[in-house]
């Protein structure tokens, strides 16, 4: 079987015939699959390509296929993952959801052997500081810091990277459940998801700034939705984008814009989002990408990511992944879109008989916003999603199974063979 396709764009174009080719020549000298039998000639902008005897059956609609390579247990409940700034070390936030003694840790994993090196714990655990369900990692650019919220509680910890000890804190916040920090490394901004402390888990509405000099929390709080999730800021800097979990049903969620020169909420409230979970910005500033969980009480559950186009400040596509998406990272490039399923219901009464299904990675092509038919497996209840310097690897936090898997995401062509 011989299939031809002609490519005019060397990053991101459809092909001119209608061959569902999802990887149109992302530098395409590093992708060739010399098992495909691949031949390829290249003339000034147009490519041609040649697929020799790759067979494709037409019932073929999604392949999940196990890519993992290693699975480090650490924590439990992993909820977040973040890479340090020179690849060497990920920082996992184990949130201990269930409620074990000395079980509010972080984990601290060495990316060369892909093993655990530390366990963070804080001895100086009270109700009112410390770990207490620690959510999210956040580290500084030069990589010298790493800043935990804790979202059961006011605190956001301190943790030098140096000696993986903790060093201070920062008061004064009612659940901070994200952070994200300004280019010029001064500033952060928290979003307040609320905490028993406070008005209450998922009753937050404000966002609080921090001056990272000082450690302090400066200015008054931003209001914006209910219920703020998760935020991102642009690579410029000027905006910070919250999204808004309020009710957690289809349509309901919002995001709001905050000025960071002002800090105030600027321009219309973007609507039509359904129990958002992450948020990521593209590298250009020009998009986000939003995933929509679905309501914590998993009716109803999500199934999509929307599409925020950052200059009309508008969803401009919807894309359907798996069930219950929850973290999302891009690849070096930015051409694909990492999206894990949790795909984990309560099936009894009161929050109980919590029962994963199967985990997977979604992989978006964000060039034409579709999604390759190739679904990543994963372990129970993937809640984070980290990806390595080189794209080689994504690391996938589990919440359920209270590890971490290595995956091996380098496909040399990725093909979309979807209908």
């Amino acid at each position: 079987m011989l299939i031809f396709l002609v490519c005019t764009d060397p990053v991101c174009t459809d092909p001119v015939f209608t061959v569902p080719v999802l990887l149109c020549l992302e530098i395409f000298n590093n992708y060739i699959d010399e098992s495909c039998k691949l031949m390829f000639l290249k003339s000034n902008y147009f490519y041609f390509v040649i697929l020799l005897s790759f067979f494709i059956s037409p019932e073929l609609s999604a392949v999940v296929v196990n890519r993992i390579i290693k699975t480090i247990a650490v924590g439990d409940s992993p909820s977040a993952i973040t890479i340090t700034p020179n690849g060497r070390f990920a920082y996992v936030a184990n949130d201990n959801n269930d409620g074990l003694v000395n079980g509010d840790t972080i984990s601290v994993i060495d990316l060369e052997t892909n093993t655990v090196i530390k366990t963070i714990s804080d001895p100086s655990f009270t109700p009112a500081l410390g770990f207490n369900q620690p959510y999210t990692v956040t580290i500084n650019a030069s990589g010298s810091k790493v800043y935990i919220t804790n979202s059961n509680s006011t605190t956001i910890t301190i943790i030098d990277t140096a000696t993986n000890t903790i060093t201070g804190y920062i008061t004064g916040f009612d659940g901070p459940s994200g952070m994200v920090i300004t280019p010029d490394g001064n500033r952060a901004y928290v979003n307040e998801y609320g905490s028993p402390a406070g008005v209450g888990s998922g009753n937050g509405t404000t966002v609080r700034v921090v001056d990272l000099t000082t450690n302090l929390i400066v200015g008054p709080a931003i209001t914006v939705g209910l219920a703020p999730a998760a935020l991102d800021i642009t690579p410029n800097g000027s905006y910070v984008y919250v999204i808004n979990y309020t009710t957690g049903n289809t349509g309901a969620g919002t995001i709001s814009i905050i000025d960071t020169s002002t800090n105030t909420v600027v321009g219309p409230t973007i609507t039509g989002l359904s129990g958002p979970y992450a948020i990521q910005i593209t590298s250009d500033g020009r998009y986000a990408y939003v995933t929509n969980f679905g309501s914590n009480n998993f009716s109803p559950v999500g199934q999509t990511v929307s599409v925020i186009d950052l200059q009309k400040n508008s969803i401009v596509d919807t894309i359907t992944v798996g069930t219950q998406p929850s973290g999302i990272a891009f690849s070096p490039s930015g051409r694909f879109a990492y999206v894990t399923n949790y795909n984990t219901l309560y099936l009894g009464a009161g929050f109980t008989n919590l029962t994963p299904g199967q985990g997977t990675v979604s992989i978006i092509d964000t060039c034409t916003n579709t999604v390759l038919c190739t679904q990543l497996l994963t372990g129970s209840s993937p809640a984070a999603i980290a990806i390595s310097q080189d794209g080689q690897y994504a690391y996938v936090t589990n919440y359920s199974s209270n590890n971490v898997n290595v995956i091996d995401i380098y496909d040399k062509m990725w093909l979309n063979i979807c209908k």
